[in-house]
């Protein structure tokens, strides 16, 4: 009778234990998933037209729609987001590439912000005036 005592508490414990890990397993996948799914949606509103950004000055500080010579080159060194207009001279964000850009076209001056829309209300061009 001990033995067979025995093996019941011994097929339990393995029993208890098989249970334990099946169930970390199922969260873990769980989780998993969850996770991928976040990842998945935050890219997704990533690269959908609401771009975020960051600024290091308050609200006083920043001119609604002027920006300065520094931010213009700035803005210029990497990918475009959109076609830009500086004065008359157009740069398109397709072929774009900063290293052959000539940055001496760019006058030394502040700018005015603008925005031109298609008929959707997507920004497709953004326009800086001196």
């Amino acid at each position: 009778m001990g033995i067979i005592m025995q093996n019941g508490l011994k097929f339990l414990e393995m029993a208890a234990y098989i249970f334990i890990f099946c169930t970390a397993v199922t969260l873990l996948l769980f989780y998993n998933r969850s996770l991928n799914k976040l990842i998945t949606t935050t890219k997704n509103d990533v690269t959908s037209q609401n771009n975020y950004y960051e600024s290091e000055q308050s609200l006083a500080e920043i001119q609604p729609g002027k920006i300065s010579y520094a931010e213009m080159i700035t803005l210029l060194i990497g990918d475009l987001d959109y076609d830009i207009q500086i004065n008359d001279m157009t740069i398109l964000k397709e072929g774009y590439n900063y290293q052959e850009f000539d940055f001496s076209l760019v006058p030394l001056a502040d700018y005015t912000k603008t925005y031109q829309y298609d008929s959707f209300g997507n920004i497709i061009k953004v326009i800086y005036k001196s």
